[in-house]
């Protein structure tokens, strides 16, 4: 019993210090999005991000650079698209590195190089056609941190592009 006593006095030491170096190595607490700038959880950063943005991603094919979103703007093709954006979709949702707002400044932007694209930039969102957002969406842009999200249908990738242009709109 004795043992035992001291073994878990030793492990409870031990945790202690174990926790204490980890906090050393974990940098400062983020602070709550009071302050414009600073991260928040999965809600990146506020602010305008870059506008307009040079596009680095390779040209779709013309036959699929030239395609236009075929669903309709309606409320329920906008509620899918958003909750694809914000949730549904995998590997990661998209607000994590192009923000909750479509910024371009989400959690992730930091460790990007390029930077997410800025849907909110009505200069550079003008400029990229459907038919390339859904080539993008569909088969990622190699040299950039966009994956491709082959397992999305046409029609979810379509309600995702008529909630990604609502950011450039508002």
């Amino acid at each position: 019993m004795k043992n035992f006593k001291g073994l878990v006095a030793v492990m409870g030491v031990s945790v202690f210090i174990f926790t204490g170096v980890a906090e050393l190595f974990a940098g400062p607490l983020l602070p709550l999005r009071k302050n414009p700038g600073v991260y928040h959880h999965s809600m990146g950063r506020a602010g305008q991000g870059i506008c307009p943005q040079e596009r680095l991603t390779a040209q779709a094919p013309e036959d699929i650079s030239r395609l236009k979103n075929p669903l309709p703007p309606t409320q329920k093709n906008l509620d899918a698209g958003e909750s694809l954006y914000h949730r549904d979709v995998q590997p990661t949702a998209c607000k994590i590195c192009h923000g909750d707002s479509g910024n371009g400044l989400g959690m992730m932007t930091e460790g990007l190089n390029p930077p997410p694209r800025n849907f909110t930039c009505k200069e550079t969102m003008q400029g990229i056609s459907d038919g390339q957002l859904f080539w993008i969406i569909k088969n990622g842009s190699p040299g950039t941190g966009m994956p491709a999200y082959r397992d999305l249908s046409e029609t979810q990738v379509w309600q995702m592009i008529h909630f990604i242009r609502q950011f450039a709109e508002r």
